[in-house]
């Protein structure tokens, strides 16, 4: 009789206890689905790196919704659209616990514009175009004179041996001193003039040591700006530069 009743009770124990599991897996089930739903909201993007891109356009590139569920959201996949727009050199997608992605982006430096056939290009230090604009209304980075593309349109890669010198000059310089740069003239092979947005005019000579002089140029403006000088022009030609001071 008590043997019944042992196997009886015993017979409780597991039915209880494979309730108990079934109710775990139903509840597990179900918060899984509530959370792949794409109605369900979780998590946060985050957004690093980005100057020239707004956050509001790395995540429509992204396709990011605005209803945001990390949980459905591929790292992959982000890092593919993003890295389709030309403006984006290189993408990091990252998850970190408990419920955030961040995305890195390293974003193509513009360095100059360009006349082209139809209007002006914005190309960054590998020549690539970036933008295409009839008309340059806001111009942040300087203008380059002296030559004059054809028909390239956005995504295409210039190949000028006379641009590329000029590339490598300003990729050398940071990002303040690109700023106070309004023109680089292409005179001739050998002769490269820089126009400041204070109409100091740098002669930068030939093709030979541009990143030295890019160097010595942002030495030079960071001078002139310090002691606040009146500069006539700036001469890179020359081992030791030469600085002309404006006669009052």
């Amino acid at each position: 009789m008590q043997t019944a009743e042992r196997l009886r009770a015993a017979r409780k124990r597991r039915a209880s206890i494979l309730a108990l599991w079934l109710a775990a897996l139903i509840v597990l089930i179900a918060i899984f689905l509530f959370i792949k739903s794409p109605y369900f909201t979780v998590g946060t993007v985050v957004v690093e790196g980005n100057k020239y891109v707004t956050v509001e356009e790395v995540l429509r590139i992204a396709e990011v919704p605005e209803q945001i569920n990390i949980f459905r959201l591929k790292p992959a996949e982000i890092s593919e659209r993003l890295t389709n727009d030309l403006r984006v050199d290189t993408v990091q997608v990252e998850r970190s616990f408990p419920a955030t992605i961040t995305i890195h982006i390293k974003e193509r430096q513009p360095l100059a514009f360009v006349a082209s056939q139809y209007g002006f290009v914005e190309i960054d230090r590998q020549g690539i175009v970036m933008v295409a604009l009839k008309n340059l209304k806001q111009v942040k980075v300087p203008v380059i004179t002296g030559v004059r593309l054809g028909n390239v349109y956005v995504g295409d890669q210039i190949n000028n041996s006379g641009l590329s010198n000029v590339l490598t000059y300003l990729s050398g310089l940071d990002e303040e001193s690109l700023n106070q740069l309004s023109e680089v003239n292409i005179k001739s092979p050998n002769e490269l003039l820089v126009y400041t947005t204070n109409s100091v005019c740098i002669r930068i000579g030939d093709n030979q040591r541009l990143m030295e002089k890019a160097k010595l140029t942002g030495e030079i403006l960071q001078e002139i700006a310090t002691k606040k000088l009146t500069v006539e022009y700036v001469d890179l030609n020359y081992t030791s530069p030469i600085i002309k001071i404006l006669n009052k």
